[in-house]
């Protein structure tokens, strides 16, 4: 791997340097708030202050210390006290939801009070709106925990300077800043509690500065509908470093991202996949002016070939496919270009530069298969994680040898491109039968009459696994797509995949929803998936009534 020249350099340095060097440019727009760079900078330099009180930065030589950070959907005080956080060289923990999870659905105090004991954190930064939760997580928290409600910026847009005081200091980085970890996420996985993601600062900046640089001639405005303690992170971060704008929303609405895009010049943004879908199907699409688009990122789940030709059509040269892992990072990527290539739309494209990926066989080794063989998919990258917090098993199990099982199962084609085929612990075992859920997806798209299949595992503690699958109609009308008789076409959906793969294929349990419904993150939310019966969404429920699934442990859409 290529060393980065940037590698070295703190990001949030680079961030605050150029809002001083822009101070009167729109920095953020977050509901009716405009920050200028002279507001942001302002922000982040006193919440270093605020965390500076609590006894941050430690000594060298010390524990690395960890804060907690819990606000609103993508309010700019995340951004501030993450960037605050790092400067004196603080672990951030996200406690709002874990990856895939629902950013609307808070994480109860309980296990909020567990993710910090287990991050040892001290310190919980809260905006107004959670000051009162968070005193149920001190309560429940078995070390002495410093809570800081932040001193965020507030106001309508142009209202002024909030802040009257100077901050103490500028801007340098606590020595040493550089050798601790950016930020701990918390990922649902496919099954089991929550593990925490440890990610390398150094990584981080070096990802965002190489980032920043690309963009430097785009004057970039970026629309983030996803959530900035994720994915969108340092992308949002890159897009600071290079002088543009962050136009911040809550979570994705497909009107709202519509009416955005024309409204403030947007020129990047980043979807989940589903999100694409739900931009394609809506009414308003064609009236609008999508022209100051210059980079659409899709990820976090498989992209069905004849969908990405649509939006092929819509979107032209903007489409970019990503994919990747929380913990590897980024991986793979479909460049723009790719998409002009009808053979080319099934895979996930291939490695981003300084990303060593391998297609290995099975018993743990890293020798790598051939062309066309299927394997697991291992990666080596500055950007993955270091390890699980508190969990040295599960770490050892994924990390060997300088690489990360990422227990996606995938193939290289003839010209070097990336294809995933399922999960490694995908399998569902049904009479006798081993099931992938991608295979079942494909029969059930492969009918023309559905739009999007998710396809999971349902468990029934007396007989067994089944296959279950979630799907939406094909059409643009009605919610059924006008296939008539709802439970006819479920029917009908059984017949076809049980006649192209086998009998056993055939769900058992399948559900036809108006849409399929998403966490915030863009993901399948496997809890209404496990219990559609009653489901305000569900237009037609087939399945053996006495069955009582339990949450899904996989879904074929999951990267």
């Amino acid at each position: 791997m290529t060393p980065n020249p940037a590698a070295r350099e703190h990001y949030v340095s680079r961030v605050l340097d150029v809002l001083a060097a822009r101070p009167d440019t729109v920095a953020v727009r977050w509901r009716d708030l405009e920050l200028t760079g002279r507001r942001l900078r302002d922000a982040v330099l006193h919440a270093r202050d605020a965390l500076a009180a609590t006894g941050l930065p430690v000594p060298p030589g010390a524990a690395p210390p960890a804060v907690g950070l819990l606000t609103e959907a993508n309010h700019p005080a995340l951004l501030a006290h993450r960037y605050a956080a790092h400067l004196l060289g603080a672990t951030v923990v996200h406690l709002r939801s874990v990856n895939p999870g629902p950013d609307g659905v808070l994480l109860d105090a309980d296990a909020q009070a567990a993710i910090l004991a287990e991050n040892g954190a001290g310190v919980l930064v809260v905006d107004p709106a959670h000051a009162r939760h968070a005193d149920a997580v001190r309560a429940r928290t078995p070390h002495p925990l410093t809570v800081v409600v932040a001193d965020c910026p507030a106001g309508p847009a142009g209202g002024g300077e909030v802040r009257t005081r100077e901050p103490r200091s500028g801007p340098a980085p606590a020595p040493g800043a550089l050798d601790r970890a950016a930020v701990v996420t918390y990922t649902s996985g496919s099954t089991g509690r929550p593990k925490g993601v440890r990610q390398p600062l150094a990584a981080w900046s070096a990802l965002v500065l190489g980032d920043a640089a690309r963009l430097a001639a785009e004057e970039p405005v970026m629309l983030v509908v996803t959530p900035l303690s994720h994915a969108a992170g340092p992308m949002a971060d890159a897009v600071l470093c290079a002088g543009g704008t962050l136009v911040l929303h809550e979570r994705f609405e497909a009107a709202a991202v519509l009416d955005a895009v024309p409204a403030h010049g947007v020129t990047r943004t980043y979807l989940a996949v589903p999100h694409l879908y739900a931009l394609l199907d809506h009414p308003g699409l064609a009236a609008c002016d999508l022209g100051s688009l210059r980079a659409l990122v899709y990820s976090g789940s498989p992209a069905s070939p004849g969908r990405l030709e649509r939006a092929r059509e819509v979107f032209g040269a903007c489409l970019v496919q990503c994919y990747g892992t929380t913990e590897a990072g980024r991986v793979t990527v479909l460049e723009p270009v790719d998409h002009w290539e009808r053979e080319l739309l099934p895979s996930a494209g291939r490695p981003f530069p300084g990303v060593d990926v391998r297609v290995c066989g099975p018993g743990g080794g890293t020798r790598p298969l051939p062309e066309g063989a299927t394997g697991e998919v291992l990666v080596r990258s500055p950007q993955m994680m270091t390890h699980y917090v508190g969990d040295p098993e599960a770490s050892r199990r994924v990390l060997h040898d300088g690489w990360l099982r990422t227990g996606d199962l995938g193939h290289w084609d003839a010209y070097g491109y990336l294809h995933l085929v399922d999960r490694l612990d995908g399998v569902i075992k049904t009479s006798g039968v081993k099931v992938r859920p991608a295979e079942v997806s494909r029969a059930l798209l492969g009918t023309g009459a559905v739009a999007e299949a998710v396809v999971h595992r349902v468990v029934d503690g007396e007989a067994g696994e089944h296959v279950g699958a979630a799907v939406t109609a094909a059409g643009t009308g009605d919610a059924d797509g006008g296939a008539g008789d709802p439970r006819e076409l479920l029917g009908r959906l059984r017949a076809a995949v049980a006649e192209s793969l086998s009998p056993a294929h055939a769900p058992s349990r399948i559900a036809l929803w108006s849409r399929i419904p998403l966490t915030d993150n863009g993901k399948p939310d496997l809890r209404r998936i496990g219990a559609p019966a009653g489901d305000p969404d569900v237009i037609a429920f087939a399945g053996p009534a006495t069955r009582t699934p339990r949450t899904p442990r996989h879904t074929e859409n999951t990267r």
